[in-house]
């Protein structure tokens, strides 16, 4: 049974700060950041400012069967999980595999119950630990009393696995796939990466998430695994019988100088290509959820509105649903639903088969995703985009970006929406890419 302390907090972003600082000294955390002051948000329905789950009391990880031991592992704890969903999941529900090159080694899906759990909502802050009030407090006090150290600036010299010419190739090869009639639309992937490399996760997540201020911004850390995101993307959120999912198809740069910036965002907004590969994701997404959804319930509440992010434009799209809880559990949709659309294309199967046929590397946890189950069976989870990845025991460094390919997509352009992508995770990595 968790005990629970309430504070209210004067300066939240300091407490962030600490909370960081914190997990240094911890094989399992995750926390969670919404990043609530940055004035440029989407909509997201978010819960919490930021949540911070800390130190593990147990564990699920799984390769095989893996939707239905969550299921199970939560019907007997009933209590906060967090953790990851991998990419390659889909090789369990799929006549699909990946066999390109894997050097972050991850298991398909991995959740840990922690022992502390804190909440920060405004200024309210809610501790649930399985400790006695006092020696609750007493942590608390220690937290608030760390002293922040200018972190460690590191130059990361990146490797890009293909060369641009192999990246417009491919391009045009996909879209020969297209017009063949295999898919309509599938998101593409190349790797940034550096072996044998120590990095400093925590140092590097305080920056990225400086520069991105991003309202599904996440670190976590599972022992070896550590994901350092700045994701705008909403995956999929259920409240009761509720489901919300936000596929992001669509960006823009954007710039300092205010008439272009305007103009840039204007342009995304009245851009067919855009609007189109959004759409597409969308009647995906839909097609989804009505799996375990109500009749008649899933909606579409808001298509193609072009939000402003520190760096980027993005288009979002909301979808919702209500599901038959006497029928569906939350792994149901989970399981129906993953991995997203918006990372895949459509038809999804054929995309991720052409997917592992053209991609160089094992996506694993990248384009998967990170969130939390609480003990009612409600979540929250992100896409792990705008990531960087590091494996802590095989010191390899990872950062991947991507697109969605159409007929109308031509490569150049494709390529340079991948830097533009990439540049957040560059820039809080001290790499300068020389094209």
């Amino acid at each position: 049974m968790r005990n629970k302390v309430i504070y209210n907090v004067k300066n939240t972003d300091l407490l962030l700060n600490q909370f960081v600082s914190l997990t240094k000294k911890y094989k399992y955390s995750c926390l969670l950041n919404s990043n609530p002051s940055s004035k440029d948000q989407p909509r997201n329905y978010n819960n919490f400012s930021f949540i911070l789950a800390l130190d593990k009391i147990d564990l699920i990880q799984s390769n095989h069967n893996s939707f239905n031991k969550l299921k199970e592992f939560h019907l007997k704890k009933k209590d906060w999980m967090f953790g990851y969903l991998s990419y390659n999941l889909k090789n369990e529900s799929s006549n699909l595999y990946s066999k390109n090159i894997n050097n972050i080694s991850n298991h398909n899906l991995s959740f840990f119950i922690p022992k502390y759990v804190f909440i920060v909502k405004g200024n309210n802050l809610t501790i649930e630990g399985f400790d006695s009030k006092e020696n609750i407090s007493n942590f608390y006090e220690n937290i608030i009393a760390i002293e922040l150290s200018n972190p460690q600036e590191v130059k990361y010299e990146l490797i890009q696995r293909e060369s641009k010419d192999i990246y417009l190739k491919k391009i045009n090869m996909i879209k020969d796939h297209i017009q063949n009639g295999d898919i309509y639309e599938m998101n593409y992937c190349q790797e940034f990466f550096l072996e044998n490399t120590l990095c400093h996760p925590q140092d590097v997540y305080a920056k990225l998430n400086s520069l991105a201020e991003s309202p599904f911004s996440c670190f976590l850390n599972l022992e070896n695994i550590n994901i350092m995101c700045a994701s705008p993307e909403r995956f999929l959120k259920k409240t009761g019988k509720k489901i919300i999912s936000q596929p992001i198809k669509g960006t823009s740069r954007r710039s300092q100088d205010p008439k272009e910036d305007k103009r840039l965002f204007e342009q995304l907004s009245n851009s067919i290509k855009d609007k189109t590969e959004n759409i597409m994701i969308v009647d995906l997404v839909r097609n989804d959820l009505s799996i375990t959804a109500n009749k008649s319930s899933v909606k579409v509440n808001e298509l193609c509105s072009v939000y402003p992010f520190n760096q980027v434009y993005q288009m979002i799209s909301t979808i919702s649903s209500e599901i038959e809880l006497t029928k569906y559990s939350f792994s149901d949709v989970l399981k129906s639903t993953f991995p997203m659309g918006s990372m895949t294309g459509a038809p999804k199967y054929s995309a991720m088969k052409i997917i592992e046929k053209f991609e160089e590397f094992n996506r694993g946890v990248f384009s998967g995703s990170v969130g939390y189950i609480d003990p009612a069976g409600d979540f929250d989870f992100n896409v792990i985009i705008r990531s960087i990845i590091y494996d802590s025991i095989s010191k390899y460094l990872s950062v991947s970006v991507g697109g969605a390919i159409t007929n109308k997509s031509i490569a150049n352009e494709e390529y340079d929406e991948c830097l533009t992508k990439a540049s957040l995770m560059f820039n809080a990595l001290n790499f300068n890419f020389d094209d």
